[in-house]
């Protein structure tokens, strides 16, 4: 397997969009590790007080607000555009979807063709192609892109919307595109997936298993996420300066890709590693099994409880995201393998106590300041 130095070289100045999340983290973390293969890295983010590494400038800047991401372009005056911003998805504020996922892509298309940028990837979900909480076995690029994905989710909505306009931007104006559909991404700086599981060992909750607990289910590991972002980048590189046409079945630009660790664990499975990892030992015998029905049923009747008493608000766990965990989630990388030579290094148990380890290190942090 190649080393991080020799996948992705000679990039020029690289702007990362959403480079203070986690995926963001992980992609200025790769171009800084793997033997500086961008001239300068810029990461524009609506906030900029976490995940920071010297020898990146960081702008503050909301990419809703066109003349901000045009004054950010000609300030970096990048050769290549990285867009991994996104909000949570489990936000209450709702209009932040279309604001970022659509109104911000909109304005990072116009203002590279503006600029004369050429290479634009952009980072879309899975949950574009995923029909209510059916299951998902071994989805291909093919999998058609909804117009209502996820039983109507705003999050999910915005995330098809923004894909389609990025690729129906490529080619235009000199511009250069494509999309990687992340599933459940994880490592360090994962604050909601493994810090969940962590919680869940340390509640002692982590006992309990809703739903039979069969399903596999697909993650991938934020830095593998980042290589192969990169490596799309060099792609599109390739095909804007290339002076032949380049076959329609090792095309990259225009093209959307599955990403994922390549390697399917057993969701409940994977939160009890994190919860072990984490030291919060729990084993296979002690595990309780919960039907999801009966959990569902309790679960919308304290949701409608709690918009009751907050006023409109949701409870951090929701019936949608119980569902997910008794979903089978598995993506055909083969597209990814061949196309952009992604070959995931870090595999998921590496992955998983590296995040462990990184919750460590942040709470030992914190209780030495307080």
């Amino acid at each position: 397997m190649k080393s991080p130095q020799e996948t992705v070289q000679g990039l020029g100045n690289v702007l990362v969009i959403g480079g203070c999340g986690l995926l963001g983290y992980h992609v200025v973390k790769f171009l800084i590790e793997s033997g500086k293969p961008a001239n300068e890295v810029f990461a524009l983010d609506i906030s900029v007080k976490h995940n920071r590494f010297d020898n990146v400038t960081y702008i503050a800047g909301d990419i809703s607000q066109k003349d901000v991401v045009s004054a950010v372009f000609r300030h970096t005056k990048p050769n290549v555009i990285i867009n991994v911003a996104s909000p949570d998805a489990m936000t209450p504020d709702k209009s932040v979807f279309a604001k970022c996922n659509i109104i911000g892509v909109q304005n990072i298309i116009e203002c590279a063709q503006e600029q004369g940028i050429r290479v634009l990837v952009h980072a879309s979900s899975s949950e574009v192609i995923q029909d209510s909480y059916y299951d998902m076995i071994w989805a291909t690029e093919e999998w058609p892109v909804l117009e209502n994905p996820v039983n109507g989710s705003i999050y999910a909505k915005t995330k098809a919307v923004g894909e389609g306009l990025v690729l129906a931007a490529n080619r235009q104006k000199g511009l250069f595109t494509t999309t990687i559909r992340l599933c459940t991404l994880l490592g360090e700086a994962d604050r909601v997936l493994t810090r969940h599981f962590i919680e869940l060992g340390r509640k002692g909750t982590i006992k309990f298993q809703v739903g039979h607990g069969k399903n596999l289910y697909d993650f991938i590991y934020s830095g593998n996420a980042a290589e192969g972002h990169l490596l799309a980048a060099q792609a599109l590189l390739h095909a804007a300066h290339s002076k032949e046409p380049i076959p329609a079945n090792k095309r990259v630009d225009g093209e959307a890709f599955n990403m994922s660790n390549g390697e399917p664990w057993l969701f409940w499975g994977a939160a009890r590693f994190v919860s072990n990892a984490a030291g919060y030992p729990v084993t296979e015998q002690e595990v309780w099994k919960i039907p999801m029905e009966i959990v569902c049923f309790f679960f919308g009747i304290w949701e409608i409880i709690y918009w009751i008493i907050t006023f409109g608000g949701e409870p951090e766990v929701k019936t949608k995201m119980l569902r997910y965990t008794q979903q089978v989630r598995t993506f055909d990388i083969t597209k990814a393998r061949e196309r952009l030579g992604f070959e995931p290094r870090v595999p998921l148990d590496e992955g998983f106590r590296r995040g462990v380890n990184w919750h460590i290190e942040q709470e030992k942090l914190k209780s030495k300041s307080s």
